[in-house]
């Protein structure tokens, strides 16, 4: 009886040890099916880029976004200085528009972005002369294949409505230019920035 019940063991140990090998590989088998499939995803996602291209030309010259504006001479009566930068939209894109000034010199009296804002200069250039230095862009939305344009003007009627502020800056012109030949009297850096919706 024990040669049987030994026997019977080592059967059941055997069918045991089948089974659970084969449990085990169907557990696999079908874990591994199962995670082919759900790792087989086909993605058609298809993107397209729109260009970019924005250029600031001035007297027909290409620019970087920086531009420098130069007025040799001011004086009271004088004829209106206009210079302008041409702002081209090339891409597919419309182009949002806005300026910062970096520096500004009149008289050699010099303001910096280091040292105040863009608005604080404009502001400056607004309260302090009795001249008027005005920044203007007439499209600061500039459409695909359009254009604008950045405008510098200084303008200094023979009459402003104060004869003793423009004798004052009347005279710091003229100094000014005796002691600095070949210098110009007023120099503006602008920043033209163009940026998307």
């Amino acid at each position: 009886m024990n040669q049987q019940k030994s026997k019977y063991g080592k059967l059941k140990k055997g069918v045991r040890r089948r089974t659970i090998f084969f449990l085990s590989l169907a557990i696999i088998t079908n874990a591994f099916a199962w995670f082919i499939y759900s790792n087989k995803v086909s993605n058609s996602i298809t993107a397209s880029v729109k260009s970019w291209k924005i250029t600031f030309a001035q007297d027909g010259t290409d620019l970087e976004s920086s531009v420098t504006f130069s007025v040799g001479d001011i004086y009271p009566g004088m004829s209106n200085y206009v210079d302008s930068v041409e702002i081209r939209n090339s891409g597919e894109m419309a182009a949002n528009i806005r300026y910062e000034i970096k520096s500004i010199s009149v008289f050699g009296e010099t303001y910096t972005s280091s040292n105040y804002t863009s608005a604080q200069m404009e502001s400056i250039l607004n309260n302090n002369y009795p001249f008027k230095i005005v920044f203007n862009v007439d499209n600061p939305v500039v459409s695909i294949n359009g254009t604008a344009h950045f405008t510098m003007t200084v303008s200094w009627p023979y009459e402003s409505g104060n004869d003793e502020l423009d004798t004052e800056w009347g005279n710091r012109s003229y100094t000014f230019k005796s002691n600095n030949p070949g210098v110009d009297e007023i120099q503006a850096t602008v920043k033209i920035v163009a940026t998307q919706d």
